[in-house]
């Protein structure tokens, strides 16, 4: 190997080397912001004391129920002439002031956020002036002394929004909360102490859709949340609310990890995810046993007008999930932001039965489980607009022996006259001893009111302490059990490092080593020949072969054969690659460029003033404004330019390298050269670097383009590179042999 040819080796061994480590400094630099630097010190264990005794029994008593309501992302809009306002108002109408509870919760997008195109957000003042106005026409924000409703910001309230103190939060001025970190909310009552503890996972600066769908928790957040769990210590329970489901957030640490901390929470309520597509959203739940809380992801109110009722009853938390009872959902609303929704429409009866409570989503670590067992009485709440006219019970299909009765009142909490607290109690009679088999039994509930509409409840339960498994995973469980956050930094770090030692730099190495590269590759040309007439020669014994076992070995053995004839024509290829210096180091540089440079540079906050409008969008979090936002969203953003890039350094080798060298000459052309695969090929450029590309540059400006060396200059030189092999040179089979020199240079 001559002199140059080793220098030549060393010096793109080196280059890889420190650009992969001045990838990882920008990695821990953009990490950061999520981790305290400062002294650690001990602390209390963050496993909450067992505030709950065993004197309360679960009679007939219509004392000891907490009742909460929790509605999410509402998306109230200037532009979309459904759902959305005439939706949160018949929530507001009909629902609230049917379940009367202690307090209603709405975890974020209050507002939509977006251009009439819907592509780009925008703060719209008169969404939020509808939402506030849409509120002032109700007595909520006076309730318990302000605490009745609460709201909290979601990634649409925060579209385009440098900071919590900028003009456009319009949070601040509209909200019912006002304080865009959330909130810490104490409940006492003479039955126990409950906590709702609401964090804002918005980003520190809120960037101009689409980065803006995954939130975080820097140290200073971290801090801020310790701190109101800390005060939820002692707390029956304690409910923690966030925009964002678990799996779609990144937390970082001041003292203790999240993982600690939410040893305390009982529930998580958070929304964001709507119901998703296809039906693969349609249950968002998951049971983080390891933590010991449920992580409940609820519909959304926008286009699918869901809520959900909760009632702690002596400490078993039960839910039950209510759509709004409209003539169609989602309601037309061709006056938009003009509509006035004042009367209730018919409400179906609401059903919530509290014990025995759903075995699917018992807490064992949070409840006081024991109670089901020694309770005398089924409880249940109906809550409905006209009077009950009949309540019936059926365990396992039977009839209960034992009629339902009415034990409900309206307690005032307050001392206004609208402080009061629906407890719709029906209580019947029972002993659990005799359904403590360990079978999974069922609980019917039908509530029939006086005009004639009825709703029927069933609960699946279990005497003890088992829970019957969800089986949601098809439906959402998989989801809300992720960590997106690992999922993909460790997929674009595995496909980054794979596509750059397995398509680049060693077969490069592997090419600088060979003393004769002509000689090489006419002797793996031969052995190509070889395998592929193997490969043919088992297809014909497989086709001619009697008995269904030898032909499932020689199938077998074709698979094989055929897998590793890619395997070695890949390599071939790559080595090629190696020898044609206008395809290679463009390659090289985007590989080293995705780890060192931006993605992208541009306007991501077009609200900003000056400066801090332009942010650069790296691999690893977004720098702007002389500080890092650690964004889940840019990892997303690589990962789409390494699949790119290792595509079409998985194509472009073989499509330059003459078939002669894998087949021997016949009269057809192969099949990675045809016209529909170089067609499929080019529209892959065009969907999946080409059009957002031109996203990019119609929400950041032009400048994205010209300053985006991981999306725009990929995408130039993509379509250039495809059009000088593909579309460029001559095609035909009698050209074959003439695409490139016989001797590629070094």
């Amino acid at each position: 190997m001559s002199r140059h040819r080793i220098a030549n080796t060393v010096g793109l061994v080196l280059a890889t080397l420190v650009c992969w480590m001045y990838g990882l400094h920008l990695y821990r630099a953009a990490n950061r912001p999520l981790y305290d630097d400062s002294e650690q010190v001990p602390t209390m264990d963050t496993v909450a004391p067992d505030t709950h005794t065993m004197d309360p029994v679960l009679d007939d008593s219509n004392d000891g129920i907490l009742t909460f309501i929790h509605a999410s992302d509402l998306h109230i809009s200037k532009y979309v002439a459904t759902g959305g306002l005439v939706h949160f108002q018949h929530f507001l109408h009909t629902a609230v002031p049917l379940v009367s509870p202690r307090l209603v919760v709405v975890t974020g997008d209050l507002t939509d956020g977006k251009d009439k195109q819907k592509l780009i957000s925008q703060q719209q003042i008169d969404e939020w002036q509808a939402y506030k106005h849409a509120l002032s026409r109700t007595d909520f924000g006076q309730r318990f002394n302000g605490t009745f409703y609460r709201d909290q910001r979601g990634n649409h309230d925060c579209f385009n929004v440098f900071s919590h103190l900028s003009d456009e939060n319009y949070f601040g001025s509209y909200s019912a909360v006002g304080d865009s970190s959330g909130y810490m909310l104490r409940i006492d009552e003479p039955f126990g102490t409950y906590s709702f503890v609401a964090s804002d996972g918005c980003p520190r600066h809120g960037f101009a859709r689409p980065l803006n769908f995954f939130g975080y928790l820097d140290a200073r957040d971290m801090q801020l949340l310790e701190s109101r769990l800390d005060q939820a210590r002692g707390s029956s329970h304690v409910f923690m609310l966030n925009h964002y489901p678990v799996s779609t957030m990144v937390y970082g640490k001041y003292r203790r990890e999240f993982s600690e901390l939410v040893r305390q929470v009982s529930v998580f309520l958070c929304g964001h995810l709507h119901e998703l597509v296809g039906g693969i959203g349609a249950q968002l739940q998951a049971y983080k046993a390891r933590e010991g809380y449920w992580e409940l992801e609820i519909g959304d109110m926008k286009e699918h007008a869901v809520y959900r009722v909760y009632a702690v009853d002596h400490d078993l938390v039960s839910f039950v999930d209510v759509r709004l009872p409209l003539p169609q959902i989602p309601m037309p609303n061709p006056e938009l932001l003009d509509v006035r929704v004042e009367a209730p429409v018919p409400h179906p009866p609401v059903v919530l039965v509290t014990n025995p409570k759903d075995a699917r989503y018992l807490l064992p670590k949070h409840e006081p489980l024991e109670r089901i067992r020694q309770s005398t009485f089924i409880r249940m709440l109906v809550w409905t607009d006209v009077p009950v006219a009949r309540v019936e019970v059926r365990i396992d299909g039977q009839l209960h022996p034992h009629p339902a009765v009415f034990r409900g009142t309206e307690r005032q909490v307050g001392n206004s006259v609208n402080e009061t607290v629906k407890t719709p109690l029906w209580a019947a009679p029972w002993d659990p001893e005799l359904y403590n088999d360990g079978n999974v039994h069922e609980l019917e509930v039908v509530a029939t009111d006086t005009a004639g509409k009825s709703t029927a409840s069933r609960t699946p339960f279990v005497i003890g302490r088992d829970s019957v498994p969800l089986q949601n995973d098809a439906r959402g469980g998989w989801i809300m059990q992720q960590s997106f956050s690992s999922m993909f930094q460790t997929s674009a770090c595995v496909s980054y490092i794979l596509m750059t030692l397995c398509l680049l730099v060693i077969p490069r190495v592997y090419f600088a080593t060979l003393p004769n590269f002509s000689s090489w590759l006419s002797e793996r040309s031969v052995q190509h020949h070889k395998d592929m007439a193997y490969i043919r020669h088992l297809y014909t014994l497989c086709c001619n072969a009697d008995s269904l076992v030898v032909r499932a070995k020689l199938g077998l053995a074709m698979l094989a054969a055929r897998a590793k004839f890619l395997v070695w024509t890949q390599f071939t290829a790559q080595v090629y690659l190696a020898s044609v210096p206008w395809l290679f180091w463009p390659g090289y540089f985007f590989a080293m460029g995705m780890c060192v440079l931006p993605l992208f540079t541009g306007r991501l906050i077009p609200s900003a003033r000056g400066s801090d409008a332009v942010g650069s969008v790296y691999a690893y979090g977004i720098y702007i404004s002389h500080e890092w936002s650690p964004l889940l969203d840019s990892w997303t953003y690589a990962l789409a330019s390494i699949v790119s890039l290792g595509v079409l350094l998985v194509y472009l080798p073989v499509a330059v390298a003459s078939p002669s060298m894998f087949y021997a000459p016949r009269a057809k052309r192969p099949w990675y050269r045809t016209v529909t695969i170089r067609v499929l090929v080019v529209v892959f450029v065009l969907v999946y670097l080409g059009a957002p590309t031109l996203m990019t540059a119609y929400t950041y400006g032009w400048v994205s383009v010209v300053f985006g060396y991981g999306r725009g200059w990929l995408f130039a030189a993509a379509c250039l590179a495809l059009y000088v092999v593909d579309w460029r040179m001559p095609v035909s089979l009698s050209n074959y042999a003439r695409i490139l020199p016989s001797t590629p240079s070094e």
